[in-house]
């Protein structure tokens, strides 16, 4: 084999080594409900007073922005214990939650006169 066979399959893994890291590094996490930063991956939807698909589960990590959405046909105070905000939304609207992730633990969002628990929000150590 000629040296110049020999560099070309050096280079050859060494191209497929370095893909097959950034492939590993970038799908390492599978859990959808972290904060991605897409507007969509973190939304609540209530209808009838209560959350589509049971209690919605949204984890984010300490030190970033806890972002989530609820849309809701029913009009109601949405209130996030803990972190004790809240903001009123009408039926057929929505409202976002933009908050600084600061305090680790396990949060209730509820639907404040429903009393009915429409997510539950975990702050993980970063």
């Amino acid at each position: 084999m000629s040296s110049r066979a020999r560099i070309g399959i050096v280079v050859g893994a060494v191209v497929v080594l370095v893909v097959a890291l950034i492939v590993a590094s970038s799908g390492g996490d599978d859990d959808k409900s972290k904060d991605s930063g897409s507007p969509t991956s973190n939304t609540v939807t209530v209808k009838d007073a209560k959350p589509v698909g049971g209690v919605q589960k949204l984890r984010f990590a300490k030190g970033g922005t806890i972002h989530f959405t609820v849309k809701s046909d029913t009009t109601d105070e949405i209130h996030f214990h803990g972190y004790d905000v809240h903001q009123d939304v009408k039926a057929g609207g929505q409202v976002t939650f933009d908050v600084p992730a600061t305090i680790e633990g396990r949060f209730v969002v509820e639907l404040e006169d429903h009393k009915t628990q429409i997510a539950e929000v975990e702050v993980d150590p970063s």
